[in-house]
């Protein structure tokens, strides 16, 4: 499945470089995730606005960070905590080091899921200790963040049977019984999660407010948020689901060319209406905090945003 994943990546980046020579070529994730539905939906406006896009799946913000330093690709998608310890060399990145990334725009916040299937008899983080669980696909930003929440309960790796899984495969194999429990983030409705919630009831895992609170005090760019009830179909929850968040970011290498940037995020700022009821997460993105920034600006993002008056 890598290779043939690597192949399919290779084609995508090979067609987009002899077809965008001035355009951009945008980095996102797995098909099944909000982050390539989010991509879609801005770069086919940006491209209806005369600016050529290509938006290809990736394996997500990881090796997103590698592609844009590598210029395979121009933009690249990632959370908060992933740009964060990419540029500063903290978290995923401790052995790495620091990478030359710049940030290009803020857009919407990712929820962490924490679900189980009906009935298992997991009603808790506590209670995945001998369990086989779903902590994301391999080499997501976000296991920094699982292996925090699962060690504030005494929990490590070695106590669970560790699965590594995109969206669609993790929630098809709860509902077959493969596997106990997940983690999963994105920002909801996540496809990959709706297909199997469809015929499958699935039942999502709150946090309590001091883990919640202990999680705040060690990563700053993280948020307490919620999952509504009947955000999925067959959602077992009556009521909110409490987890933690962060924001869903665009970045690019820092020798990527600013004018491109420049050009790409003039364009995003001018076509929001036109993208901005695509989904849940497109309609958190607001001309208020897209120039929120976790890591320093590329310039060429922060001209096209003093230009709109967003900043000064």
């Amino acid at each position: 499945m890598k290779k043939v994943f690597a192949l399919v990546l290779s084609l995508c980046l090979l067609c987009a470089g002899t077809a965008l020579a001035d355009g951009a070529v945008f980095g996102t994730a797995a098909t099944s995730g909000t982050y390539y539905q989010v991509g879609a939906a801005i770069g086919t406006a940006v491209q209806n606005a005369g600016f050529a896009v290509n938006v290809i799946p990736t394996a997500g913000s990881n090796e997103n960070v590698t592609l844009v330093q590598t210029m395979d690709i121009d933009i690249g998608m990632g959370n908060s905590d992933a740009i964060y310890g990419a540029y500063h060399g903290e978290l995923t990145y401790a052995e790495a080091g620091p990478q030359a990334i710049e940030q290009v725009a803020a857009l919407y916040y990712s929820q962490m899921h924490i679900y189980t299937k009906t009935g298992s008899g997991i009603e808790s983080v506590a209670d995945m200790k001998g369990k086989k669980v779903c902590v994301g696909s391999q080499g997501t930003s976000w296991l920094f963040l699982v292996n925090a929440v699962l060690e504030h309960y005494g929990i490590t790796l070695n106590d669970i049977t560790p699965y590594y899984m995109n969206y669609a495969e993790c929630s098809e194999a709860l509902a077959n019984g493969d596997i106990d429990a997940a983690f999963q983030v994105g920002g909801y409705p996540i496809a990959g999660i709706q297909q199997s919630a469809a015929t499958t009831p699935f039942y999502f895992i709150s946090l309590p407010e001091d883990v919640i609170e202990t999680m705040l005090s060690k990563f700053s760019y993280a948020i307490g948020t919620e999952i509504p009830a009947g955000t999925y179909e067959n959602q077992a929850n009556t009521e909110p689901a409490k987890t933690l968040a962060y924001m869903t970011c665009l970045f690019c290498g820092a020798e990527t060319d600013d004018d491109l940037i420049y050009e790409f995020t003039k364009k995003m700022i001018e076509t929001l209406p036109e993208y901005q009821n695509t989904n849940v997460a497109t309609r958190q993105i607001s001309l208020d905090t897209i120039a929120t920034e976790f890591i320093p600006l590329n310039e060429g993002a922060r001209r096209a945003y003093e230009e709109a008056g967003l900043i000064k």
